[in-house]
């Protein structure tokens, strides 16, 4: 079941002044939100943000245009049906708007009497529960001057969520506080909306909190759109704007309906995807096993990173997930170079999420039986080391206490000093002697016209991702009897 639209705006437009001096502020503006939705509205002073916030809190008349709140159309409506409406909302702004001749409880009370069938009991207990759930239960009968800016915005949060309203309205609730505080205050905001079923809708120009919303939209000189800047500097560390500069491709968004196809595993590579709404399955085909689920992103996510980088194909299918839309902003692979060479932040964090991947791809084929989420979990946790031609990987005699997969390159083993057989990307060593707590039999060298690139698991993750995995039954009883010997 899909959730309430809240807000729904179609083709909204706003005049300032009449006739020769009239000045449109707004243009053609259409959003939609949900409840539980966490939408944040960004874009520079004078853009039309506060405009638009005020004509959804039903402070404006709504001049062109639809704007249903709850489903009820507000073009047309009357003043007294815009102030029956402003009781459905919750309010925050930056200076918290608490009467400071009132104690806390007595200014959080104030928001419960406007309500029907107002109970004083009722009211006080809501208060209470309220206040303990912002961390403020001591200071009921505290007055607001006696409180800091954060505590005062805690109040103010509190005041505003103790109806369960089913939209909350913030005007830049962290422009008085520093960023510890902040983030503090909207985490708690964020928290409590979703608890009770709240959407929230925040203008606000401080970008460390942005990564706390489902949703960025941009508003600049009047016209709403995604805000791709915004959404770029959250999933890549340092990322730099003159990069969209140089480029000569810009991010384009697309949407895709629910099971589709974004990419199909094999095909060339030559995009790179970032999640903006919606959730997608990563899906390996293999020609001797089934396709398996390896894992879900979502909002803040990327992929394709791994073709672009390697081999120039995709190395696994991607899917949206059942009942889901997807919207995804498309690099080209000329940007996508670009933000890598123009920011080391940005290239360490692709460079380590890839590393994750192909792991999780080789340990997947590996392990055919092993919970596909127990490999990632793994992956995400395994050493990366790379070998230079001809060293040694692991020297005979020595106790076995990883198991090495190899990620790029070609190994070699050797069995009384006489090469036996190669290992390719792909292949793995260790794993027999490391279950049962031997000395490895062989000596694995780097081959001597290649640098090899290995994952490495120690024994203590690996027996763990057997232990909760499907696999065979006699692996299982080898690690039990390994551990039992060793109690």
């Amino acid at each position: 079941m899909s959730a309430q639209t809240v807000i729904s705006i179609q083709n909204l437009n706003y005049f300032f002044g009449e006739d020769s001096l009239q000045k449109q502020v707004l243009f053609d503006i259409n959003l939609a939100v949900k409840a539980k939705e966490f939408l944040i509205l960004t874009g520079p002073s004078g853009s039309g943000k506060s405009t638009l916030l005020s004509l959804i809190g039903c402070l404006r008349s709504v001049q062109q245009g639809s704007l249903k709140i709850l489903g009820q159309e507000l073009n047309g409506a009357t003043r007294e049906q815009l102030v029956q409406m402003r009781r459905n909302f919750g309010y925050i702004t930056q200076s918290s708007n608490l009467l400071d001749f009132l104690t806390v409880q007595q200014n959080i009370q104030m928001s419960l009497e406007l309500q029907p069938g107002f109970s004083p009991k009722a009211a006080r207990a809501k208060t209470a529960a309220i206040l303990e759930s912002v961390g403020l239960s001591e200071k009921l009968d505290a007055y607001p001057k006696n409180l800091s800016g954060g505590q005062r915005q805690r109040v103010a949060i509190a005041s505003a969520l103790v109806t369960q309203p089913k939209l909350v309205l913030a005007d830049e609730p962290t422009a008085a506080l520093d960023k510890t505080a902040g983030r503090n205050v909207v985490a708690l905001m964020h928290r409590l909306a979703k608890e009770h079923n709240s959407a929230v809708l925040m203008v606000t120009h401080d970008n460390r909190i942005l990564d706390l919303a489902d949703r960025i939209v941009h508003v600049e000189d009047g016209k709403l759109g995604l805000a791709l800047n915004q959404e770029l500097s959250l999933v890549l560390p340092g990322f730099n704007e003159a990069s969209l500069e140089k480029a000569t491709t810009t991010p384009t968004v697309l949407t895709y309906q629910s099971e589709e196809i974004i990419v199909h595993q094999g095909e060339p590579a030559s995009k790179f995807y970032i999640i903006l709404e919606g959730e997608v399955e990563i899906i390996q085909e293999f020609a001797d096993q089934p396709p398996r689920l390896l894992n879900h992103l979502s909002r803040g996510d990327y992929f394709g990173e791994v073709g672009l980088l390697r081999g120039g194909q995709r190395t696994a299918t991607v899917r949206v997930a059942k009942n889901s839309e997807v919207k995804v902003m498309v690099i080209e692979e000329e940007l996508f170079q670009l933000l890598l060479t123009n920011s080391e932040l940005t290239n360490a964090d692709i460079v380590r999420r890839l590393h994750q991947r192909v792991m999780t791809n080789h340990l997947s084929k590996a392990l055919p039986k092993v919970d596909p989420f127990q490999i990632v979990a793994i992956a995400s946790q395994a050493k990366v080391i790379k070998y230079k031609a001809n060293s040694i990987i692991v020297q005979k005699g020595e106790l076995a206490d990883q198991i090495y997969l190899i990620l790029e390159g070609e190994a070699e083993v050797f069995v009384s000093d006489r090469r036996s057989s190669k290992l390719k990307s792909g292949e793995y060593f260790g794993n027999a002697q490391l279950i049962d707590g031997q000395n490895y039999p062989f000596t694995v060298k780097a081959a001597a016209n290649t640098d090899v690139e290995v994952m490495v698991i120690d024994r203590e993750s690996f027996c763990s991702l057997i232990l909760k995995s499907n696999t065979n039954q006699d692996i299982v009883a080898s690690v039990l009897r390994h551990q039992l010997m060793n109690f």
